[in-house]
């Protein structure tokens, strides 16, 4: 069984959000910016539990990127995330919730962020093993 996670990265910061002055150096880390597809883990949940994981989020292009939204084949995956541009080689701290009742299972989902690049959305995967 799969449970969901969340994660994008910035090198500038050396491990600290600079916006909320996070320790980011324990999270896992997605690059907005680039074209593959990620797994985020939300490790093992039991059913009914509301589980939240903050990851970083890191701009590797050259241009500021903004998140618009995103898409979900379910209603069981929630992201809160900046409003304001992300910077070229900046990072952001998401943070990404997994309601998981009614869940004895879990398949894994695809997440979509969509983003002011060119190339629209970065698709991620989200796992949860659940018990």
């Amino acid at each position: 069984m799969w449970t969901a996670a969340f994660a994008f990265c910035a090198t500038s910061c050396v491990g600290r959000s600079e916006r909320r002055g996070v320790d980011t150096t324990h999270l896992q880390r997605v690059d907005i910016a680039a074209a593959t597809t990620d797994t985020l883990h939300f490790g093992r949940v039991r059913t009914g539990e509301i589980v939240e994981r903050q990851f970083v989020v890191r701009n590797s292009g050259s241009q500021p990127v903004l998140l618009l939204g995103t898409d979900t084949s379910c209603s069981c995956l929630e992201l809160d995330y900046p409003r304001e541009p992300i910077g070229a080689g900046e990072e952001r701290v998401v943070t990404m919730q997994f309601f998981s009742s009614g869940y004895t299972y879990f398949v894994p989902r695809a997440f979509y962020v969509r983003t002011s690049l060119p190339m629209g959305s970065k698709c991620l995967f989200v796992t949860a093993s659940m018990e």
